[in-house]
């Protein structure tokens, strides 16, 4: 076999055999010619590479392994490099294509050198099928493509950060979004970056979050009030995640930054509106309420008009006791007094007015708005019980909103009872929940809910009052939701309704 492909004519030297050892064990394939390009060595690797036994190619002009153009051009290469003695091949390792047997075409990396050993001169070619890796630079260039494709075209915004949180990218809707050029912000540290695009008050926390992830890799979610270029304030979330190194360590951060400035504009329009027909709902339930308010009102006028008088007789007798009109005057000013806490609790319901976020005592505002009910049930055959648990810590939310809704629950519960009941009594609880909430339960010993009735309690404008509009506690439900808390219903004890009003406890 050695001998058909060296066609060695003279008798076998010790080197020879060592050098067609040598070929035979190679892995790459190896073919050598001679200064007329023809083939005198093609070994095993090169078999398998091209197709072609050993006997089969020796003596043939080794373009024949070619496609064009170097199937064409290949002499003249040859045969200059010989005139000239000026490599463009020789001792570069390039890139080419390779011609199988079957006309096939492949991709290998060829490197040629050249040998001179007495009269022997040739080249030796060693050739590298690189079919696998270019496929996979194709793949990773396409992937990478694609990358860069849905980066550009994205409509969030996105940043990629390196490890030492220098700015790696940004893409065209980041540009849009803040302003900013990739160039603009080159160079600067994370701590740079953070102090040109965020709103004072909420750098820390996001540079905690960063500072967490480069760490541990965590991901997070965070809401960021950004300043853009021409210094507009833009309300965003960002999210932001790492990408790791094969040993699960950070490498980059990308972040993503998602404009919700307009849903922002719109929850606080909401909001607006909210509050506006919270504020007409209350004036509605007041108006349901004026006959007894009105009563409540004219009943300490009406005292202080007889106290007044009889002050009067007593100073026009001349036998006025200073005791007994000092006694008279406190009487006077307690009804004053009287009248002016009604007056007071009308204009704090009825006034328009912004909504509020301070700590509440529930209880000081259930006995205010018990002092209002007092009215109603002087009229009626059913009292008011108030459990309050002295104890109870304060939660954030609007006072006026608040007693909104508990005015609405106990009028709703003494509605309930006209059409039938077990008791007497509506009772307002409070008390602490082990999970951090202040529970607010109105419980009445009416009739209870139909299951069909309980599903629908809270959707707008469905009601089962003949007069009644729907909207009472839709509105209570999404005012106690505004504070963070959950307004339900549930069969009560008694056999009535209980509405449980749920507020998160104020942190310390």
């Amino acid at each position: 076999m050695r001998d058909s492909r060296l066609k060695e004519t003279s008798p076998v030297h010790p080197s020879h055999d060592r050098l067609s050892a040598l070929l035979d064990a190679a892995v790459d394939g190896m073919v050598v010619i001679d200064g007329a390009g023809r083939i005198t060595s093609f070994n095993p690797a090169a078999e398998r590479l091209f197709g072609y036994t050993a006997a089969e190619i020796l003596g043939h002009n080794v373009k024949m392994l070619m496609p064009n153009p170097y199937h064409d051009e290949h002499d003249q290469y040859l045969q200059r490099y010989l005139s000239t003695a000026q490599p463009h091949v020789i001792g570069i390792g390039r890139e080419v294509i390779a011609r199988r047997r079957d006309g096939s075409m492949f991709p290998i990396e060829l490197s040629v050198g050249e040998f001179k050993s007495g009269s022997e001169h040739g080249f030796v070619g060693i050739i590298r099928d690189i079919t696998a890796r270019k496929r996979q630079e194709d793949a990773l260039r396409k992937n990478s493509e694609e990358l860069r494709l849905i980066l550009e075209s994205t409509p969030t915004a996105i940043a990629i950060t390196d490890i030492d949180g220098r700015l790696v990218r940004i893409n065209p809707a980041f540009q849009r979004l803040l302003g900013y050029s990739i160039e603009a912000l080159a160079g600067q540290s994370q701590e740079d970056l953070v102090r040109t695009l965020v709103a004072e008050d909420d750098r820390k926390s996001l540079l905690s979050d960063i500072h967490k992830l480069y760490h541990t890799g965590e991901s997070f979610r965070r809401d960021v009030r950004f300043h853009s270029r021409d210094a507009q304030e833009i309300h965003a979330m960002i999210y932001a995640g790492a990408v790791c190194n094969t040993d699960s360590q950070p490498r980059l951060m990308v972040s993503q930054i998602i404009d919700r400035s307009a849903l922002f504009a719109a929850e606080h329009e909401a909001e607006e509106l909210r509050a506006q027909l919270a504020h007409v709902s209350r004036i509605g339930t007041l108006g349901e309420m004026v006959s007894g308010i009105a009563h409540e009102v004219n009943q300490p006028l009406t005292a202080i008009a007889n106290y007044a008088n009889a002050v009067k007789r007593f100073l026009q007798s001349g036998r006025a006791d200073p005791m007994e009109v000092a006694g008279t005057l406190e009487k006077i000013s307690a009804q004053a007094v009287r009248a002016g806490q009604v007056i007071h609790g009308l204009r704090k319901l009825t006034r328009r007015r912004e909504t509020e976020r301070v700590k509440l005592d529930c209880n000081a505002l259930i006995q205010e708005v018990s002092r209002l009910i007092e009215f109603e049930l002087r009229f009626s055959e059913h009292e008011l019980l108030l459990e309050l648990d002295p104890t109870l810590p304060k939660v954030f939310g609007d006072g006026v909103q608040f007693q909104q809704v508990v005015l609405n629950l106990i009028r709703n519960a003494l509605e309930a009872m006209k059409d039938g009941a077990q008791g007497e009594s509506v009772t307002v609880t409070t008390s602490v929940q082990v999970d951090g909430y202040v529970e607010i339960v109105v419980s009445d010993t009416g009739p209870g809910l139909t299951p069909e009735v309980e599903e629908r309690l809270f959707e707008p404008f469905f009601t089962t009052k003949p007069r009644g509009m729907g909207v009472g506690l839709s509105i209570c439900k999404s005012i106690v939701s505004a504070m963070d808390g959950n307004l339900s219903c549930r069969l009560a004890s008694t056999g009535g309704a209980e509405f449980v009003i749920q507020l998160p406890i104020v942190s310390e």
